[in-house]
């Protein structure tokens, strides 16, 4: 595998702010996924009868990850190339440049097996590799022609030291992630979007107080709404989302509800 090395030390990394919380780790991987335009984030995982996680994986069916983008992406730390990027929505959350070290904070190694379409239209695949002892460096292997022509990254955690499945199994965590991407699963459920985890789907109506549906006619326009009264904080500001005839947020406004006030 050829090494590739970023301007730092694995120390300073571990130094720069990481989160240290499983869930908020887990949920920046998810993110990544979903910033790779995925509709679907399965995590899979399994473990031994005293909770030690033997198989950990987060599946998404994104973009994948270009190998010749990998110096600006990889290659940088809190500097990301999506902090230039130009997006008209709220989705890209990725931008800090360091995400994907926060594997560190429970575990030892991290792979990213790869698809991705080239501008020759042909769908390559290479895996990349980083352990936490030496997390300065990453190693790709050969880039080469995929056999499975759709693209996509499979992350594949290992090495566990401070996470157990009793911690994955736990209700809080499915409330976390709930509360984290309810209102993006909620704006994009007409196009599928799901998190799927060891093959149950993330429910997250149970943070949903009260909602309702509407259409508004302005002119010869007709407009569908949908208003949602949240139980919990989000994992986002509130805004109103303006979806288009693709059901893309074309457009987003501050809502009156940004104040911390209970029951507001």
């Amino acid at each position: 595998m050829k090494k590739h090395t970023t301007k730092l030390t694995s120390i300073s990394i571990e130094r720069s702010g990481l989160p240290s919380d499983y869930k908020k780790v887990i949920a920046e991987y998810i993110w990544n996924g979903f910033d790779a335009k995925a509709s679907v984030i399965k995590i899979n995982y399994d473990s031994n009868e005293i909770g030690y996680i033997s198989n950990f994986q987060i599946i998404d069916n994104g973009t994948g990850i270009k190998f010749d983008d990998l110096e600006e992406t990889f290659g940088n730390f809190n500097v990301s190339k999506k902090m230039n990027s130009f997006s008209n929505t709220s989705f890209v959350k990725g931008k800090k440049g360091k995400g994907r070290f926060s594997f560190t904070s429970f575990c030892n190694k991290a792979v990213w097996k790869t698809i991705y379409e080239s501008s020759e239209n042909k769908f390559l695949s290479y895996k990349l590799e980083i352990n936490r002892e030496d997390s300065q460096n990453f190693s790709t292997d050969e880039n080469i022609i995929s056999k499975i022509k759709e693209t996509g990254t499979i992350l594949t955690l290992s090495d566990f030291y401070s996470l157990t499945s009793d911690m994955l199994d736990d209700s809080s965590f499915e409330n976390y992630l709930a509360n984290e991407f309810g209102w993006f699963l909620y704006l994009n459920r007409e196009q599928n979007y799901k998190i799927i985890i060891n093959g149950n789907e993330l429910n997250y109506n149970n943070i949903i107080i009260d909602n309702e549906d509407d259409t508004i006619t302005i002119g010869d326009y007709k407009f569908k709404t949908s208003y949602i009264q949240w139980k919990e904080k989000i994992g986002d500001k509130y805004y109103y989302y303006f979806l288009n005839n693709e059901k893309k947020e074309s457009a987003r406004k501050h809502t009156s509800f940004n104040n911390k006030a209970i029951d507001f």
